[in-house]
Order: C-alpha cells, then structure tokens, then sequence
C-alpha cells in the first residue's frame, strides 16, 4: 500500500451516482475459479454493496448446501450494462475476477477473497443494503467461468 497526500484541489469532477459490478464466484475451497454470477447495482454506496454481495453469497451458500462464494466489487465508470453486447472498464474495490490467473499482489488479492468467507467485513448497522435489496435469495444460474 502506498499514501501519497495530494491538494484536494486537483479535483475536476465528481459523480453522486456510482455504478459497482459485483461478481459472485462459485469458488472451491481453496480457489476463486468457478462459475460466476454477475451484477450491475447502482443507488448505494461501497459499503452497502459490500453488505449486498455478502448476504447474497451467505443465501446461494444455504440454497445450494455448498460453499459460501467468493465475492469481488468494481467500480463502473460508465455505467450499468444495457445489454449483453456493453462493454465496460472496470475498477477493482474489493476483490478481482475470480476466474483470472494472477501472480503476486493479485494473488494475494484472491486469497483475501477466500478469507472473507469465514472473516466478513464488518458492517455497521446504518451502512447495511437497503431492506428488499436483499431479497429472499433466487439462485441465477451463473455463466461458466
């Protein structure tokens, strides 16, 4: 990790209106490869999301008597996804693809992954996904990875 101070100044835009792609990996247990379930969520901040992607993972993990997924959240700069043909620039926040081969800081960014599993981040009580947004849990069939 490197910190780098900077003159708030050097702003030029902001957005109120974030897009975050969450991916739910169905990972083995020592793995984030796996089938994956993708999804475009807008209206909420990092932290509620993050609350969304782990009470989603908990629900397949109880729906399906398996292992709890894996879950990684970017950032969408352009975005939410009209159609299957978008394609979008993402920013990694929590996580990375699941599916991808990775070595070093990537790397280790998986096995973080795999951790939160057993370790979730915590969430306090305020920051948690709006009622509803976490609906009873319907398994999507997810795309193969």
């Amino acid at each position: 990790m490197q910190v780098i101070a900077v003159d708030e100044r050097t702003n030029c835009q902001e957005r109120h209106d974030p897009c975050f792609r969450v991916y739910l990996h169905e990972s083995g247990g020592d793995t984030t490869f796996g089938a994956v379930a993708t999804y475009d969520i807008t209206g909420a901040d990092v932290l509620q999301v993050i609350d969304w992607a782990q009470t989603q993972a908990e629900g397949w993990s109880r729906a399906t008597g398996g292992a709890r997924p894996t879950y990684a959240i970017a950032y969408v700069p352009e975005g939410p996804a009209t159609s299957d043909l978008d394609r979008r620039t993402l920013v990694w926040l929590l996580g990375v693809d699941g599916n991808d081969s990775v070595q070093g800081e990537q790397l280790i960014a998986q096995r973080r992954m795999l951790q939160r599993r057993t370790d979730p981040v915590g969430i306090p009580e305020a920051d948690r996904a709006p009622p509803g947004a976490a609906s009873p849990f319907n398994r999507i069939q997810p795309s193969e990875g």
